[in-house]
């Protein structure tokens, strides 16, 4: 019994040295050196990654907002364990709303994985020539973990445009992709010895919106230009009836710019809608007072001038209507205000 007490013992003695042991080889260098024990190891190796879309909608572009909404396929390939691009990515001027689980496989030897994304983009639209305005949409793709020391994109092929995608207005059309590298003006605290933390591979898949026909502009002023015709065709009643009706179509084309403004971002640039407006509401003025100016040399019993000075009115008015929109559709004259 003894001897049986003493073997246990000893066992129970052995074990416990072994744990110990064991407990100290196991310890992570990390521990001694005060690290977090699961810190990640700085990535040293160059991976280069291929990546493609296929863009299925583009939806909810808004100028006054400055945001549009994209559902598109994304894929990846690589080479090596070392990284996961597909679950590192972002979408650096957006928002991804949603994905799906990385679909990984090997094809030959490289990672090939495939995912849906769906994400709220900023843009910042270019109005100036609203509401005959083209842009240039741009996703752009980063890696969000990796420089470009460690990682760098490249176009794949296969990147398109799904033919059923509509913008209501615009004509759809896929732009050539390019990569760069974006340099931020941060290392982000990286104190690694030449660290490239400020240098970024960058994917850019831009998409054009260009306007094909005028039906934007028609459909914008065709109030407006109501109310010039109206304030024009008044001068032909007598000026005593006719004063009322210019007032109104005054009222009637500023409406319509609050209207059109409300669509718009913020700007301090007068938009080709703006200058638009801003025409016929001058003309419309000056036809009121045409009318008032008339009015009075009929009180004067001067029938005949005043009956002179509403004809001519009409044919300069109306010329000089159609001539200033010809001018600011033709030239772009908020250049020199932006």
């Amino acid at each position: 019994m003894l001897n049986l007490r003493c073997l246990l013992s000893v066992l129970a003695a052995l074990f416990l040295s072994f744990s110990v042991a064991q407990a100290q080889t196991t310890t992570p260098d990390t521990a001694e050196s005060g690290l977090v024990a699961d810190a990640k190891a700085v990535v040293t190796s160059h991976t280069d990654v291929a990546v493609g879309a296929y863009i299925l909608r583009i939806t909810n572009v808004s100028p006054r907002t400055g945001t549009f909404d994209v559902d598109m396929w994304v894929w990846f390939r690589w080479k090596g364990a070392d990284v996961r691009p597909d679950e590192t990515f972002e979408i650096v001027n957006g928002v991804i709303t949603k994905r799906s689980e990385p679909d990984v496989e090997d094809e030959d030897g490289v990672n090939y994985s495939t995912m849906r994304v769906q994400a709220t983009v900023f843009h910042n639209f270019d109005v100036h020539r609203f509401p005959l305005d083209n842009h240039v949409l741009k996703i752009n793709f980063e890696d969000a973990n990796l420089d470009s020391s460690q990682l760098t994109y490249s176009v794949d092929q296969g990147i398109a445009l799904e033919p059923e995608v509509e913008v209501m207005g615009w004509k759809v059309a896929m732009q050539p992709s390019l990569v760069t590298t974006h340099v931020y003006n941060t290392t982000y605290g990286s104190r690694r010895q030449g660290s490239d933390a400020s240098k970024y591979s960058r994917l850019l898949l831009p998409i054009s919106l260009e306007r094909t026909s005028y039906e934007p502009l028609f459909k914008s002023f065709w109030i407006s230009g109501l109310s010039v015709l109206l304030s024009l065709l008044a001068l032909l009643l007598k000026a005593d009836n006719r004063v009322s009706i210019g007032v109104g179509a005054i009222f009637s084309a500023s409406a319509n710019s609050f209207a059109i403004t409300n669509s718009l971002p913020p700007t301090t640039i007068i938009t080709l809608a703006e200058q638009i407006n801003l025409i016929s509401v001058g003309i419309i003025f000056v036809a009121v007072f045409v009318s008032i100016l008339s009015l009075g040399l009929r009180h004067k019993g001067r029938d005949n001038v005043s009956l002179a000075l509403d004809r001519g009115a009409i044919w300069v008015l109306g010329a000089t209507y159609i001539v200033l929109n010809t001018i600011v559709l033709t030239f772009d004259l908020s250049v020199g205000i932006r």
